[in-house]
């Protein structure tokens, strides 16, 4: 298994392992009004948004050069605006909650 390889693994599970953490809070702050498909969607894209970092550090203990850091790197952070574009597409089309009924009276 390549270096390379081996950094991106490292980087995505411990990505996965947070990226749980990261969604929960951010569901917690402000819950998204696309349903059940969205759920996953923002999950992936808090994971690969923590994988980034893990995978740079890995990377730089197994010697893999700039370039291939950089590249790569942005690649996860365009793998994080990727699944935050289709979620926010299908939260776009999703329809909004009714709103409360006032409560009369005497």
């Amino acid at each position: 298994m390549g270096n390379w390889l081996l950094a991106v693994l490292i980087g995505v599970v411990i990505g996965l392992a947070l990226g749980i953490k990261i969604a929960q809070d951010s569901n917690n702050k402000r819950r998204s009004g696309g349903g059940a498909l969205v759920q996953p969607l923002h999950y992936l894209a808090c994971a690969a948004m923590m994988s980034v970092l893990p995978f740079i550090i890995t990377g730089i203990i197994l010697g893999l050069k700039f370039v291939v850091l950089l590249s790569t790197g942005v690649g996860l952070m365009v793998l994080t605006g990727a699944f935050l574009l289709l979620e926010a597409s299908i939260e776009r089309g999703a329809t909004a909650p009714p709103p409360d009924r006032p409560v009369l009276t005497d």
